[in-house]
Protein backbone atom coordinates (compact mmCIF):
# COMPACT_ATOMS: atom_id res chain seq x y z
CA UNK A 1 0.00 0.00 0.00
CA UNK A 2 1.76 3.60 -0.88
CA UNK A 3 1.79 6.36 1.33
CA UNK A 4 -1.45 8.35 -0.95
CA UNK A 5 -3.47 4.96 0.04
CA UNK A 6 -2.73 5.21 3.64
CA UNK A 7 -3.33 8.97 3.65
CA UNK A 8 -6.79 8.27 1.98
CA UNK A 9 -7.50 4.77 4.46
CA UNK A 10 -6.73 7.64 6.89
CA UNK A 11 -9.21 10.23 5.82
CA UNK A 12 -12.35 7.62 5.28
CA UNK A 13 -11.48 6.08 8.51
CA UNK A 14 -11.85 9.24 10.70
CA UNK A 15 -14.47 10.87 8.08
CA UNK A 16 -16.79 7.68 9.19
CA UNK A 17 -16.00 7.27 13.13
CA UNK A 18 -16.86 11.18 13.21
CA UNK A 19 -20.14 10.75 11.10
CA UNK A 20 -20.66 7.62 13.06
CA UNK A 21 -20.19 9.21 16.51
CA UNK A 22 -23.50 12.09 15.24
CA UNK A 23 -25.48 9.11 14.50
CA UNK A 24 -25.17 8.08 17.21
CA UNK A 25 -26.29 10.82 19.14
CA UNK A 26 -29.25 11.15 17.05
CA UNK A 27 -29.95 7.72 17.50
CA UNK A 28 -32.84 6.31 20.43
CA UNK A 29 -30.60 3.66 21.54
CA UNK A 30 -29.32 0.45 20.97
CA UNK A 31 -31.44 -1.91 18.75
CA UNK A 32 -32.39 -4.25 20.81
CA UNK A 33 -33.58 -6.93 17.59
CA UNK A 34 -30.34 -6.97 15.74
CA UNK A 35 -31.17 -9.06 12.28
CA UNK A 36 -27.79 -10.83 12.30
CA UNK A 37 -27.59 -12.27 8.59
CA UNK A 38 -28.66 -8.84 7.18
CA UNK A 39 -25.98 -7.28 9.32
CA UNK A 40 -23.53 -9.53 7.41
CA UNK A 41 -24.42 -8.62 4.04
CA UNK A 42 -24.51 -5.00 5.12
CA UNK A 43 -20.77 -5.93 6.59
CA UNK A 44 -19.52 -7.42 3.56
CA UNK A 45 -21.24 -4.33 1.27
CA UNK A 46 -19.65 -1.89 3.58
CA UNK A 47 -16.36 -3.70 3.64
CA UNK A 48 -16.27 -3.87 -0.36
CA UNK A 49 -17.25 -0.40 -0.79
CA UNK A 50 -14.26 0.60 1.26
CA UNK A 51 -11.81 -1.09 -0.59
CA UNK A 52 -13.60 0.26 -3.72
CA UNK A 53 -12.66 3.82 -2.49
CA UNK A 54 -9.41 2.85 -1.36
CA UNK A 55 -8.40 2.16 -4.89
CA UNK A 56 -10.72 5.28 -7.11
CA UNK A 57 -9.91 8.38 -4.58
CA UNK A 58 -6.01 8.72 -4.97
CA UNK A 59 -6.97 8.77 -8.27
CA UNK A 60 -9.70 11.61 -7.90
CA UNK A 61 -8.30 14.17 -10.47
CA UNK A 62 -9.20 12.21 -12.95
CA UNK A 63 -12.36 10.44 -11.80
CA UNK A 64 -14.34 13.15 -9.98
CA UNK A 65 -17.47 11.63 -10.47
CA UNK A 66 -16.99 8.64 -9.92
CA UNK A 67 -15.18 9.41 -6.42
CA UNK A 68 -17.97 11.40 -5.71
CA UNK A 69 -20.53 8.73 -6.15
CA UNK A 70 -18.31 6.32 -4.56
CA UNK A 71 -17.96 8.51 -1.12
CA UNK A 72 -21.90 9.07 -1.03
CA UNK A 73 -22.25 5.06 -1.23
CA UNK A 74 -19.43 4.27 1.71
CA UNK A 75 -21.35 7.23 3.44
CA UNK A 76 -24.38 5.24 2.84
CA UNK A 77 -23.66 2.04 3.47
CA UNK A 78 -22.00 2.70 6.98
CA UNK A 79 -24.96 4.60 7.75
CA UNK A 80 -27.35 0.84 6.91
CA UNK A 81 -24.95 -0.89 9.18
CA UNK A 82 -24.73 1.68 11.33
CA UNK A 83 -28.75 1.44 11.52
CA UNK A 84 -29.02 -2.31 12.28
CA UNK A 85 -27.01 -1.57 16.04
CA UNK A 86 -28.88 1.96 17.11
CA UNK A 87 -32.24 2.61 16.31
CA UNK A 88 -32.05 5.32 14.20
CA UNK A 89 -35.00 8.60 13.77
CA UNK A 90 -36.96 8.17 10.25
CA UNK A 91 -35.79 11.37 9.41
CA UNK A 92 -31.97 9.55 9.04
CA UNK A 93 -33.55 7.00 6.48
CA UNK A 94 -35.28 9.77 4.52
CA UNK A 95 -33.04 12.38 3.93
CA UNK A 96 -29.95 10.78 4.36
CA UNK A 97 -29.54 7.72 3.47
CA UNK A 98 -31.70 6.49 0.99
CA UNK A 99 -30.77 9.83 -1.05
CA UNK A 100 -26.92 8.85 -0.40
CA UNK A 101 -27.80 5.67 -1.68
CA UNK A 102 -29.63 7.24 -4.84
CA UNK A 103 -27.05 9.65 -5.76
CA UNK A 104 -23.92 7.51 -5.18
CA UNK A 105 -25.56 4.78 -7.29
CA UNK A 106 -26.25 7.36 -9.60
CA UNK A 107 -22.85 9.04 -9.73
CA UNK A 108 -21.08 5.74 -9.87
CA UNK A 109 -22.78 4.71 -13.05
CA UNK A 110 -22.31 8.43 -14.62
CA UNK A 111 -18.51 8.19 -13.62
CA UNK A 112 -17.70 4.68 -14.76
CA UNK A 113 -19.82 5.68 -18.39
CA UNK A 114 -17.12 8.98 -18.00
CA UNK A 115 -14.43 6.50 -18.15
CA UNK A 116 -15.62 4.67 -20.19
CA UNK A 117 -15.76 7.22 -22.98
CA UNK A 118 -12.23 8.76 -22.20
CA UNK A 119 -11.03 4.87 -22.58
CA UNK A 120 -12.75 5.03 -26.19
CA UNK A 121 -11.30 8.23 -26.72
CA UNK A 122 -7.69 7.54 -26.00
CA UNK A 123 -7.77 4.18 -28.04
CA UNK A 124 -9.07 6.22 -31.04
CA UNK A 125 -5.57 8.54 -30.21
CA UNK A 126 -3.32 5.70 -30.25
CA UNK A 127 -5.26 3.56 -33.21
CA UNK A 128 -4.86 6.83 -35.45
CA UNK A 129 -1.12 7.40 -33.96
CA UNK A 130 -0.25 3.77 -34.90
CA UNK A 131 -1.86 4.34 -38.73
CA UNK A 132 0.39 7.25 -38.79
CA UNK A 133 2.98 5.86 -37.96
CA UNK A 134 2.48 2.92 -40.05
CA UNK A 135 1.89 5.20 -43.09
CA UNK A 136 4.75 7.50 -42.09
CA UNK A 137 7.78 4.77 -41.69
CA UNK A 138 7.47 3.56 -45.36
CA UNK A 139 7.36 6.61 -46.59
CA UNK A 140 10.30 8.47 -44.53
CA UNK A 141 12.22 5.49 -45.88
CA UNK A 142 11.69 6.22 -49.12
CA UNK A 143 12.11 9.83 -48.73
CA UNK A 144 15.70 8.75 -47.15
CA UNK A 145 16.65 5.93 -50.02
CA UNK A 146 16.22 8.48 -52.89
CA UNK A 147 18.87 11.00 -51.94
CA UNK A 148 21.28 8.25 -50.67
CA UNK A 149 21.19 6.12 -54.13
CA UNK A 150 22.11 9.30 -55.40
CA UNK A 151 24.92 9.43 -53.57
CA UNK A 152 25.86 5.88 -53.79
CA UNK A 153 25.98 6.30 -58.12
CA UNK A 154 27.85 9.04 -57.74
CA UNK A 155 30.21 7.34 -55.26
CA UNK A 156 30.16 4.57 -58.40
CA UNK A 157 31.06 6.95 -60.76
CA UNK A 158 33.84 8.11 -59.32
CA UNK A 159 35.25 4.98 -58.05
CA UNK A 160 35.28 4.29 -62.05
CA UNK A 161 37.71 7.02 -62.40
CA UNK A 162 41.13 6.31 -62.06
CA UNK A 163 42.47 10.05 -61.80
CA UNK A 164 39.72 10.68 -58.94
CA UNK A 165 41.20 8.00 -57.26
CA UNK A 166 45.02 8.73 -57.52
CA UNK A 167 44.89 11.45 -54.67
CA UNK A 168 45.02 10.20 -51.36
CA UNK A 169 43.18 12.95 -50.26
CA UNK A 170 40.06 12.18 -52.24
CA UNK A 171 40.47 8.72 -52.21
CA UNK A 172 39.65 8.69 -48.11
CA UNK A 173 36.93 10.73 -49.08
CA UNK A 174 35.14 8.34 -51.49
CA UNK A 175 35.98 5.66 -49.07
CA UNK A 176 34.06 7.67 -45.96
CA UNK A 177 31.54 8.49 -48.20
CA UNK A 178 30.86 5.04 -49.50
CA UNK A 179 31.01 3.56 -45.76
CA UNK A 180 28.88 5.93 -44.57
CA UNK A 181 26.08 5.14 -47.09
CA UNK A 182 26.21 0.94 -46.83
CA UNK A 183 25.92 2.09 -43.45
CA UNK A 184 22.69 4.59 -43.73
CA UNK A 185 21.59 2.21 -46.36
CA UNK A 186 21.50 -0.59 -44.22
CA UNK A 187 19.90 1.34 -41.10
CA UNK A 188 17.15 2.18 -43.71
CA UNK A 189 16.71 -1.43 -44.80
CA UNK A 190 16.24 -2.43 -41.27
CA UNK A 191 13.86 -0.16 -40.12
CA UNK A 192 11.63 -0.75 -42.80
CA UNK A 193 12.35 -4.17 -42.27
CA UNK A 194 11.20 -3.95 -38.63
CA UNK A 195 8.01 -2.67 -39.69
CA UNK A 196 7.27 -5.27 -42.02
CA UNK A 197 7.25 -8.08 -39.01
CA UNK A 198 5.26 -5.76 -37.01
CA UNK A 199 2.39 -5.62 -39.47
CA UNK A 200 3.00 -8.89 -40.49
CA UNK A 201 4.00 -7.97 -44.06
CA UNK A 202 6.99 -9.71 -44.81
CA UNK A 203 6.84 -12.64 -48.01
CA UNK A 204 9.62 -15.28 -47.92
CA UNK A 205 10.94 -15.90 -51.92
CA UNK A 206 12.62 -19.18 -51.97
CA UNK A 207 14.94 -19.78 -54.63
CA UNK A 208 18.17 -21.50 -55.14
CA UNK A 209 20.68 -19.76 -54.08
CA UNK A 210 24.75 -20.39 -54.03
CA UNK A 211 25.81 -19.64 -51.22
CA UNK A 212 29.85 -18.47 -51.30
CA UNK A 213 29.04 -16.65 -54.33
CA UNK A 214 26.86 -14.65 -52.18
CA UNK A 215 28.82 -14.32 -49.28
CA UNK A 216 31.75 -12.72 -51.84
CA UNK A 217 29.20 -10.46 -52.43
CA UNK A 218 28.14 -9.33 -49.10
CA UNK A 219 32.12 -9.27 -47.82
CA UNK A 220 32.87 -6.63 -50.59
CA UNK A 221 30.30 -4.88 -49.80
CA UNK A 222 32.36 -4.04 -46.45
CA UNK A 223 35.47 -3.41 -47.86
CA UNK A 224 35.61 -0.65 -47.24
CA UNK A 225 34.35 -0.18 -43.05
CA UNK A 226 37.01 -3.15 -42.54
CA UNK A 227 39.93 -1.18 -44.48
CA UNK A 228 39.28 2.12 -42.08
CA UNK A 229 39.69 -0.56 -38.76
CA UNK A 230 42.22 -2.45 -40.74
CA UNK A 231 39.89 -5.89 -40.52
CA UNK A 232 41.07 -9.19 -42.02
CA UNK A 233 37.44 -10.62 -43.05
CA UNK A 234 38.47 -14.25 -43.49
CA UNK A 235 35.80 -16.59 -45.51
CA UNK A 236 36.15 -20.47 -44.30
CA UNK A 237 33.95 -22.11 -46.90
CA UNK A 238 35.25 -24.95 -48.26
CA UNK A 239 36.03 -26.45 -51.88
CA UNK A 240 32.23 -27.61 -52.20
CA UNK A 241 29.71 -25.44 -53.66
CA UNK A 242 26.76 -24.76 -51.32
CA UNK A 243 22.99 -24.15 -52.51
CA UNK A 244 20.33 -23.33 -50.23
CA UNK A 245 16.88 -23.04 -51.11
CA UNK A 246 16.21 -19.13 -49.40
CA UNK A 247 15.32 -16.32 -50.09
CA UNK A 248 18.15 -14.75 -51.56
CA UNK A 249 17.42 -10.99 -50.14
CA UNK A 250 16.33 -11.69 -46.79
CA UNK A 251 19.75 -14.21 -46.30
CA UNK A 252 22.29 -11.42 -47.58
CA UNK A 253 20.78 -9.09 -45.21
CA UNK A 254 21.10 -11.69 -42.35
CA UNK A 255 24.88 -11.73 -43.69
CA UNK A 256 25.17 -7.91 -43.76
CA UNK A 257 23.65 -7.33 -40.30
CA UNK A 258 25.89 -10.18 -38.18
CA UNK A 259 29.29 -8.27 -40.63
CA UNK A 260 27.99 -4.67 -39.91
CA UNK A 261 27.73 -5.56 -35.58
CA UNK A 262 30.85 -7.65 -36.17
CA UNK A 263 32.77 -4.45 -37.64
CA UNK A 264 31.02 -2.31 -35.46
CA UNK A 265 32.51 -3.93 -32.13
CA UNK A 266 35.75 -5.36 -33.35
CA UNK A 267 38.92 -3.97 -32.10
CA UNK A 268 42.08 -2.16 -34.64
CA UNK A 269 43.70 -4.61 -36.53
CA UNK A 270 41.43 -7.36 -35.58
CA UNK A 271 39.80 -10.72 -37.30
CA UNK A 272 36.18 -11.36 -38.66
CA UNK A 273 36.03 -15.41 -39.92
CA UNK A 274 33.09 -16.39 -41.55
CA UNK A 275 32.27 -20.27 -41.70
CA UNK A 276 30.09 -22.45 -43.53
CA UNK A 277 29.71 -25.84 -42.45
CA UNK A 278 26.77 -28.15 -43.88
CA UNK A 279 25.24 -30.90 -41.01
CA UNK A 280 22.63 -33.28 -42.23
CA UNK A 281 19.73 -31.08 -43.94
CA UNK A 282 21.38 -27.66 -42.85
CA UNK A 283 24.10 -25.15 -43.52
CA UNK A 284 25.09 -23.73 -40.63
CA UNK A 285 26.85 -20.12 -40.63
CA UNK A 286 28.84 -18.44 -37.85
CA UNK A 287 30.39 -14.95 -37.87
CA UNK A 288 32.98 -14.64 -35.34
CA UNK A 289 34.45 -11.38 -34.00
CA UNK A 290 36.84 -10.48 -31.46
CA UNK A 291 35.44 -7.72 -29.94
CA UNK A 292 34.09 -7.40 -25.94
CA UNK A 293 32.22 -9.96 -26.31
CA UNK A 294 28.38 -10.01 -24.62
CA UNK A 295 27.30 -10.67 -21.41
CA UNK A 296 24.69 -13.46 -20.79
CA UNK A 297 21.72 -10.71 -20.21
CA UNK A 298 22.74 -9.11 -23.42
CA UNK A 299 22.78 -12.64 -25.08
CA UNK A 300 19.12 -13.47 -23.47
CA UNK A 301 17.90 -10.28 -24.33
CA UNK A 302 18.92 -11.01 -27.95
CA UNK A 303 17.19 -14.16 -28.70
CA UNK A 304 14.46 -13.43 -26.59
CA UNK A 305 13.91 -10.50 -29.39
CA UNK A 306 14.02 -7.65 -27.08
CA UNK A 307 17.70 -6.31 -27.90
CA UNK A 308 18.83 -3.55 -25.05
CA UNK A 309 20.56 -0.80 -26.40
CA UNK A 310 24.50 -1.21 -26.11
CA UNK A 311 27.52 0.67 -25.88
CA UNK A 312 30.91 -0.22 -27.67
CA UNK A 313 33.77 -0.57 -25.85
CA UNK A 314 36.31 -0.13 -28.59
CA UNK A 315 37.71 2.91 -30.09
CA UNK A 316 35.04 5.26 -30.82
CA UNK A 317 32.27 4.46 -28.59
CA UNK A 318 28.82 4.24 -30.19
CA UNK A 319 25.81 2.96 -29.19
CA UNK A 320 23.51 0.40 -30.84
CA UNK A 321 20.20 -0.49 -30.30
CA UNK A 322 19.97 -4.23 -31.92
CA UNK A 323 17.51 -3.15 -34.65
CA UNK A 324 19.98 -5.53 -37.10
CA UNK A 325 19.84 -8.33 -34.68
CA UNK A 326 16.34 -8.62 -34.43
CA UNK A 327 16.16 -8.63 -38.22
CA UNK A 328 18.28 -11.42 -38.22
CA UNK A 329 16.35 -13.58 -35.57
CA UNK A 330 13.26 -12.93 -37.33
CA UNK A 331 14.76 -13.76 -41.03
CA UNK A 332 16.10 -16.94 -39.87
CA UNK A 333 12.82 -18.11 -37.78
CA UNK A 334 10.85 -17.35 -40.99
CA UNK A 335 13.44 -19.53 -42.85
CA UNK A 336 12.79 -22.25 -40.56
CA UNK A 337 16.11 -22.22 -39.17
CA UNK A 338 17.62 -21.36 -36.02
CA UNK A 339 19.41 -18.41 -34.38
CA UNK A 340 22.15 -18.34 -31.29
CA UNK A 341 25.21 -16.87 -30.01
CA UNK A 342 28.16 -18.44 -28.82
CA UNK A 343 31.37 -16.77 -26.49
CA UNK A 344 33.95 -16.75 -28.54
CA UNK A 345 36.92 -16.64 -25.21
CA UNK A 346 38.90 -15.41 -24.48
CA UNK A 347 37.45 -12.39 -26.50
CA UNK A 348 34.66 -11.52 -29.14
CA UNK A 349 31.49 -13.45 -30.24
CA UNK A 350 29.94 -15.77 -32.34
CA UNK A 351 27.25 -15.72 -33.94
CA UNK A 352 25.36 -18.61 -35.76
CA UNK A 353 22.54 -19.38 -37.45
CA UNK A 354 21.32 -22.61 -39.60
CA UNK A 355 19.27 -22.71 -42.45
CA UNK A 356 17.70 -25.76 -44.13
CA UNK A 357 18.96 -26.85 -47.32
CA UNK A 358 15.11 -27.61 -48.73
CA UNK A 359 12.15 -25.31 -47.76
CA UNK A 360 10.02 -27.84 -46.79
CA UNK A 361 8.87 -26.43 -43.29
CA UNK A 362 8.57 -22.91 -42.37
CA UNK A 363 8.43 -23.51 -38.57
CA UNK A 364 11.23 -21.94 -36.84
CA UNK A 365 13.36 -24.53 -35.15
CA UNK A 366 13.05 -23.54 -31.24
Amino acid sequence: MTRKHLLVASGLTGGLLAWGYLLFLFSAGWNQNIDWMGTVFEALLFVFVFSWNLVILPHWRSSKTLSLGSLLFLGASFTDLHDEFFAQPRWVNWFVEDPAFAAGSGLIGLGIWFWVKEKERLLEQLRKERDFEASLIPKLSHDLRVPLTNLVGMNSIMEEDPTFLENPKSRNYFETIWRASREMGLLIDNILETHRMKSGTVVLTPEPVSLIPLLEEVCGDFHYQAKKKELALVKDCGPEEIVVEADRAKVARIIQNLLANAVKFSTQGGKIVIKVDCQNSDVIIRVQDEGPGMSEEEISAILQGVPKPRTKITRGAEESFGIGLKVVREFVQLHGGRFWIEPNLPTGTRFCFSLPLRQTDAKPKL
